[in-house]
């Protein structure tokens, strides 16, 4: 099957949860479609990076702009490429807001959720419509497609993939503003009333998300919780769950082959995704003085994992946290580690905890940030949403192995089981075959 795929963020490198849900499920279909890929931000650096994508997927190619339709020579120079780069994070990234010179502003959060519902660009969609003659199926990736609802094409099926219903998004990210601020467990867990503007931004983001959807042949969510959000707000939706799988470049690691125990919390993460800056902060302040309270201050460091300003790690320098580069080879260093994951915002699956449970690392983590999983609290991982019980479920951990090591053992079962690429294949094909049935048969 020949699949266009229309995406905001080209799928290299796979540094990212988006980028990384996205390179894994093209690698895990290697063997039965042919894929194009139309990036629709204007990148400089595109076509390099294009090329060594190419090259570690031969089936997936990426459509270039036009060359008469580049940039003016003025980007040619450093410092144009530096503005251009940091347009790009800009657009790709969960604030879709900021610059480095306002990295400070930009890790204290911004006062309402992004705004994702954007009309595509004239190159973009000419570059799209030079490619209709060729694909037999249309794939938008990310809020930032839905605009592709929109073309008039009526002879190939259009699917949407909805990495986290925005509309959810929405509704935690306002309810979260309060209760990460909030160290104690009686009023973590207290009734929270929503202000006009959460109502309203929630609702028009689910308005919004929805009637683009219904433009589409197919959605698919990567979470069933997803799925039944969506079709509360339309029932008439037609909704596929199908995760993505365990990043392709994880090695997987069973617990057997651990060499060593250590059990240091390591949280993976970038500043680019809010409610990651939004967890570390809800950490640094909430769950290690608890800890700290307990052991020595040798066995309280916490080890960050991912992109992160100058600021950020100035303010925490003295707090006992060290801060690592992204790292392809995560394989190295987390497994026999604790993975803690203290989401409080978003919607859809968590690409760390499939790292996590692929690297025999056992998982600590609020109930949202393990939604679509299907993870169990006590079974393969521990659940916590409270500053109290997050740091209680670390130092169980810590003072038994044989927890730590039974519970790794069966997140690794259960990922291998749910998200392993042939699981996400056959359930992914299967949608696709499905889809052109359908629409054959309309």
């Amino acid at each position: 099957m020949k699949i266009l795929i229309i995406t905001p963020e080209l799928p290299w490198p796979a540094e990212t949860g988006g980028k990384a849900s996205q390179f894994a499920t093209l690698k895990a279909l290697a063997s039965d479609h042919e894929f194009r890929i139309v990036v629709t931000p204007r990148n400089p650096l595109l076509h390099n990076l294009a090329c060594e994508l190419e090259v570690a997927l031969p089936h997936v190619k990426v459509m270039r702009y036009p060359l008469n339709d580049a940039a003016p020579s003025q980007l040619r120079t450093i410092q144009s490429w530096m503005h251009w780069g940091k347009k790009l994070l800009q657009i790709v990234s969960g604030a879709r807001q900021g610059d480095e010179k306002g990295s400070q502003q930009h890790e204290k959060g911004p006062d309402r959720p992004y705004y994702p519902f954007v009309p595509l660009s004239i190159t973009s969609l000419q570059l799209i419509e030079s490619q209709l003659g060729w694909a037999e199926v249309i794939q938008a990736e990310f809020h930032e497609s839905l605009y592709i609802g929109f073309l008039p094409i009526g002879h190939i099926p259009k699917i949407f993939v909805c990495h986290q219903s925005h509309g959810r998004f929405c509704q935690r990210f306002y309810e979260s503003q309060t209760k990460t601020k909030l160290k104690g467990s009686h009023h973590a867990t207290g009734r929270w009333e929503p202000s006009l503007v959460a109502t309203t931004d929630a609702a028009a983001a689910y308005g919004l998300e929805t009637r683009c959807m219904s433009l589409f042949t197919r959605v698919i969510t990567f979470t069933a919780e997803d799925q039944r959000a969506l079709q509360e707000q339309d029932h008439s939706l037609s909704i596929s769950v199908s995760p993505f799988p365990i990043p392709a470049d994880v090695a997987i690691v069973p617990p057997s082959e651990v060499q060593s125990w250590n059990l240091h919390p390591f949280f993976i993460g970038s500043s680019q995704w809010h409610p990651n800056v939004q967890a570390l902060q809800w950490i640094c302040d909430g769950v290690l003085p608890l800890i700290r309270e307990q052991v020595p201050a040798e066995e309280c460091i916490l080890h960050v994992v991912g992109s992160w300003s100058m600021t950020t790690r100035r303010l925490l320098r003295n707090q006992d946290v060290h801060f690592h580069s992204f790292s392809a080879q995560i394989a190295n260093v987390l497994p026999g580690n604790i993975s803690i994951n203290p989401i409080f915002t978003g919607a859809g699956l968590r690409t760390k905890l499939l790292v996590a449970a692929a690297c025999s690392s056992p998982i600590v983590t609020t109930s949202i940030g393990c939604e679509g999983m299907g993870l169990r609290h006590g079974h393969d991982c521990l659940v916590a949403d409270t500053a109290e019980d997050f740091a209680e479920a670390i130092l169980a951990l810590q003072r038994s192995q044989p927890l730590a090591t039974l519970l790794a053992t069966r997140a690794l079962e259960h990922g291998i089981q749910t998200f392993g690429p042939e699981a996400v294949r056959q359930r992914r094909n299967a949608i696709y075959q499905d889809v052109c049935r359908q629409f054959v048969a309309r």
